[in-house]
This record gives structure tokens, C-alpha cells and sequence, in this order.
């Protein structure tokens, strides 16, 4: 009785230390806020980015504030046919430009290695963190 305890032991032992940490499925589309600014340059920007991996397509719908005033803009960048579309609202024009920067995909892959968790944010009051996982 003993020795199968123990062996049943050492067994859920041996599962415990060869789980490896694995890719979790990340999501094919979605959005966020974005916020960046510069101080040196005066100007900050506004706005949601929307990201699509199936068709290989972003979209940053932003308002951008600088010395010379506000400007809005609606950029829709289509990799598969290397075509941005850039609609500044001020100036009431569309633009069509070649894109020149290649797709970058946010999914973790099969083969990428865990570095482990992180808050942004803080985990000392409900709601005010998230917890990632960095890969």
C-alpha cells in the first residue's frame, strides 16, 4: 500500500515539474485605444486601432493635435495589396499611397518561448491592472 502511494506520488510529482508553459489562442481581431505623445515636438494623438489577422488589414482612426491645430485622420492599411488609404477629414481628401512596411502579426506562435507575467497597471486595487503574459 505504501510503495503504491509513493509511486503515485513521485508520478503526480513527475507532471507537476514537465508542465511547460504553452501558447494561450489569441484572438484573430481587435481593437484599442491608442495614446502617444511628444513633448519636444508638441504634438500628442488620439484614437482606436483595429486589427484584423485573417485578411492582413489595420485600421487607426485618430486625432492628432500640433502647433499648426487639430487634424483628424482614418487610415485603413491593406497588406495583401500593399494599398494604405489615408482620409484626412481637415483637408477633406484621400490619399493612396503604397505601403512600404510589412505586416506585422501580434499572435504568439507555436514555437515562441514564455518570459512570464507582468501587471500594467496595479495589482493593489480591483480593476486598476491586467495581468499579461509575456512571450
Amino acid at each position: 500500500m505504501k510503495q503504491m502511494l509513493a509511486v503515485f506520488l513521485l508520478c503526480l510529482i513527475g507532471i507537476a515539474i514537465a508542465q511547460v508553459p504553452t501558447p494561450c489562442t489569441t484572438p484573430q481581431s481587435w481593437e484599442a485605444s491608442i495614446y502617444d505623445t511628444d513633448e519636444k515636438d508638441q504634438w500628442r494623438a488620439r484614437g482606436k486601432f483595429s486589427y484584423d489577422a485573417v485578411y492582413h488589414r489595420e485600421r487607426l482612426a485618430d486625432e492628432v493635435d500640433d502647433p499648426a491645430g487639430r487634424h483628424f485622420y482614418d487610415t485603413l492599411a491593406l497588406f495583401d495589396s500593399q494599398i494604405e488609404y489615408v482620409f484626412d477629414f481637415r483637408a477633406r481628401n484621400c490619399t493612396r499611397r503604397e505601403l512600404t512596411r510589412p505586416w506585422r502579426n501580434f499572435g504568439i506562435n507555436a514555437n515562441d518561448t514564455s518570459f512570464g507575467e507582468a501587471y500594467v497597471g496595479s495589482s493593489g486595487f480591483p480593476g486598476a491592472g491586467v495581468l499579461v503574459t509575456i512571450w
